[in-house]
């Protein structure tokens, strides 16, 4: 009987194909706008760390100005001066201590052949790669001896292995960052990446992983053309590197990994402690507060879902539902125009269910073929902002929960645009127009 149905469906649709496909282009339109924003947001207000909220923390200390807090919403710096991230990854408290910070080095093959290029270094603790999941196609990350004496040791990206090794293993090769030489002991495969990028939020959330990555504390020994955000509160006479290092100026980001309960309370009390020992010497004037926040609350706090951005979900839902409303008179209109035809069918004995079935299968015929529309137009959407905004290439891309939206909005747009027309031409009196037709 369903194929029956959907013959009459079809055959409905053909003979009036522009009326068809004005239905057609309402619910394709709403569900391609709809799914474009929707996709856009769901990457955007994810978590990639959510598996790690009970035990990875965001270290902020207030050591910002005693007369005026900083602009932040929390009131805290997002990032630490380099002589309190020192100190408290020297401490040792933490079960895990993170220290990072963004540079650009000028990189080339060891015997210096080739033409060097500038590539974004994360200088970080070898932990990095651990705490977020970074996977290694050779080799693995520095150790914490190499962390402590800032050893010239790297890993590199899946990308400058082929540049500069042709995609073999190369480990124990060397490179010249910076014109000094740089053991490779380790290199992360390309397709690693967070949207939102949690461990770093500076300036974009949506940034691409760096392809060098060397130990922090090669600061100690040299200045390094730093692509951080820096912030200070105060005119500091700098003129050397060791002034920038003692400098109250904040850049330096730091995570902990607190494995319990117990040592969340230990790392606190001890947060507690330096920052009473620092004000002792003058600093870290304003009243004593920090923050360990978790992947979840550091989104919250660096602004990253915007109310702008669930304004502008709300606005494609309005959208979607004008659309539907549009199809919905639109096919009733319809309906009630073939209503002699249905008049005959209940003349010969159809059934109000039969009418209803039948009515409802053209109702579906519509609502599908705007949804398989509407999926190809939120591709194209997509394509569009990954054309106008090329820090979105790894958020505006067709996922599986799109697939699944579009089969969704599918079955919600025939359920709207289907039933109320389809139930109304039931109800109506078909003999009336089968006799007025006559």
């Amino acid at each position: 009987m369903w194929k029956y149905y959907a013959q009459l469906a079809w055959h409905n649709l053909t003979r009036t194909p522009v009326l068809s496909l004005l239905m057609i282009l309402a619910i394709a339109t709403g569900i391609g706008a709809s799914l474009t924003t929707l996709t856009l947001y769901s990457v955007v207000a994810s978590n990639p760390l959510a598996h790690k909220n009970e035990t990875l923390f965001a270290v902020q200390l207030d050591s910002w100005d005693p007369k005026e807090e900083f602009w932040g919403p929390t009131g805290v710096p997002l990032a630490l001066t380099f002589r309190d991230a020192r100190a408290i990854y020297q401490a040792d408290v933490a079960d895990e201590t993170l220290m990072m910070s963004r540079v650009g080095l000028t990189v080339r093959d060891a015997n210096g052949n080739a033409l060097p290029r500038v590539e974004a270094t994360r200088m970080t603790s070898g932990n990095f790669f651990q705490f977020f999941d970074v996977p290694f196609v050779y080799g693995n990350a520095w150790d914490k001896s190499a962390d402590q004496v800032g050893a010239q040791q790297v890993v590199i990206s899946e990308t400058l292995n082929w540049h500069f090794f042709q995609g073999r293993n190369s480990v124990g090769d060397n490179l010249r960052l910076e014109g000094e030489l740089y053991t490779v002991v380790g290199v992360v495969a390309d397709d690693w990446s967070l949207a939102p990028s949690v461990y770093d939020l500076s300036m974009n959330a949506f940034k691409k992983p760096e392809r060098i990555y060397i130990p922090f504390l090669n600061f100690d020994r040299r200045p390094f053309p730093s692509w951080a955000d820096h912030n200070g509160w105060k005119h500091e006479d700098i003129r050397s590197h060791e002034d920038f290092l003692a400098s109250e100026q904040v850049w330096v980001q730091m995570w902990v990994l607190l494995k319990n309960p117990q040592k969340y309370a230990e790392f606190s009390q001890f947060l507690r402690n330096y920052i009473s020992d620092q004000k002792q010497i003058g600093r870290f004037e304003r009243p004593l507060k920090f923050r360990l926040n978790t992947p979840e609350e550091w989104l919250s706090v660096n602004g990253v879902v915007t109310n702008d951005t669930r304004v502008l979900v709300g606005l494609s839902g309005a959208f979607l539902l004008v659309c539907l409303v549009n199809a919905v008179v639109l096919l009733l209109a319809k309906f009630m125009r073939n209503m002699a035809e249905t008049g005959l069918r209940r003349a010969l004995g159809a059934s109000r269910s039969a009418i209803f079935s039948q009515h409802l299968t053209e109702a579906a015929a519509i609502g599908l073929i705007g949804a398989f529309l509407g999926l190809a137009f939120s591709w194209v959407g997509l394509w569009g902002v990954r054309a106008l905004y090329g820090d979105f290439d790894e958020v505006a891309v067709f996922r599986m929960a799109t697939v699944l939206g579009a089969a969704l909005l599918a079955v919600v747009s025939c359920l709207i645009t289907g039933l109320l027309p389809a139930w109304q031409v039931t109800k109506a009196q078909a003999s009336r127009h089968l006799k007025n037709s006559l």
